[in-house]
């Protein structure tokens, strides 16, 4: 930065004596100027020596010290996705419970996204207008928050006409017990036999 064009806060000639007013007319200037003191020009811009403002260089990086800049200190949507680096947030900076549903975009999670657990599976043979029930779960510990989820496929359909397989699930409790026992029941509605493999999911904990 060049010294000789930078205009004096009060100019005084060779010679001249440096009276109280001045003195403290420059304090005052020098105080101001503090006040107006901005780092907003950017780096490699040229200064302008002759403005009002002091304009400084602005703030680099290597200025600020290591976790200096806390959370207090941002402003409310001071960080927008353009800011961050593609593959900055990893999983350990997410808080528990922090993304909700609707932080979801629509059809977002899809069945490979879902990670399920098999209770229960087997095969079963149903003849035509034939009903099985298996017990998948005994004393299920809580059917309130878990769903479940009868899937089956049809290996096999024999003799004439065609098979029809309807699979639910089963809630069973005696009377004067606490206890809840989960079943899946299997219908085959058709004219033919049915060979059937099925399994019961739930989602997993």
């Amino acid at each position: 930065m060049a010294i000789s064009d930078i205009p004096e806060f009060i100019e005084v000639a060779p010679g001249e004596l440096i009276r109280a007013e001045n003195w403290n007319s420059i304090q005052r200037s020098i105080r101001n100027g503090l006040r107006q003191h901005h780092h907003t020009r950017v780096q490699g811009a040229a200064a302008n020596d002759a403005a009002a403002t002091d304009e400084a260089v602005q703030i680099q990086t290597n200025e600020i010290a290591n976790g200096a800049v806390t959370a207090a200190k941002l402003a409310p949507g001071a960080i927008s996705g353009a800011s961050l680096a593609d593959g900055s947030v990893t999983l350990q900076k997410l808080a528990s419970n922090s993304v909700d549903t609707s932080k979801l975009k629509a059809n977002a999670v899809t069945a490979s996204k879902l990670n399920f657990q098999t209770i229960d599976s087997g095969s079963v043979v149903l003849a035509p207008n034939a009903t099985k029930e298996t017990e998948v779960q005994h004393d299920a510990p809580s059917t309130k928050s878990t769903i479940y989820f009868p899937t089956l496929a049809i290996t096999d359909t024999t003799g004439n006409g065609q098979s029809d397989v309807e699979a639910s699930i089963v809630y069973r409790q005696s009377v004067g017990s606490n206890d809840i026992n989960v079943f899946i029941r299997l219908v085959n509605h058709g004219s033919a036999t049915a060979e059937v493999i099925w399994q019961v999911l739930i989602f997993a904990s």
